[in-house]
């Protein structure tokens, strides 16, 4: 009990903070809505858009798959992890018409639950807010990640 109530109260600290800054960066609750099923190849074909510029098939999800475990989901660890990943790319993921939402969903949904993180990532009225992601990855310069290759194999 003690757990979960620091664990509240870190949430709101980190809520609070994010609050208190001006960071521009934000992942929209959009975002979070995409709702993509894993599993066959040919559904990827079909489902997820080709214009998205980042391949993310060749990103790192360790810092979400490493430390969001289940079956009880910890919605402070959760978050982060997904911030981690998402955070490096805000824009593009935030522009719902480009399908860089479903690209990275069609992966995080191999690993995790379909819905998970629209249902435990709640922070703002605009979104995740980037600033208050604690980690390395996002201080990952952007252009590090690989470029989407056109061709098929």
């Amino acid at each position: 009990m003690a757990f979960e109530r620091s664990c509240f109260f870190l949430f709101f600290f980190f809520l609070a903070v994010g609050l208190a800054s001006s960071s521009p960066a934000y992942i929209s609750y959009d975002v979070l809505k995409v709702h993509m099923l894993g599993g066959r190849d040919l559904l990827e074909t079909f489902l997820v858009k080709d214009n998205c510029p980042i391949d993310f098939e060749k990103e790192d999800f360790s810092p979400l798959t490493g430390q969001c475990k289940g079956p009880i989901y910890n919605p402070l660890i959760c978050c982060n992890g997904f911030k981690q990943i998402a955070c490096r790319y805000p824009k593009e993921i935030n522009d719902l018409d480009n399908g860089c939402a479903t690209g990275l969903f069609y992966i995080i949904n191999k690993h995790f639950p379909l819905d998970l993180f629209d249902n435990i990532c709640k922070e703002g009225k605009d979104g995740l807010d980037c600033a208050t992601t604690t980690g390395p990855a996002v201080n990952k310069p952007r252009g590090t990640a690989a470029p989407k290759s056109r061709g098929r194999n």
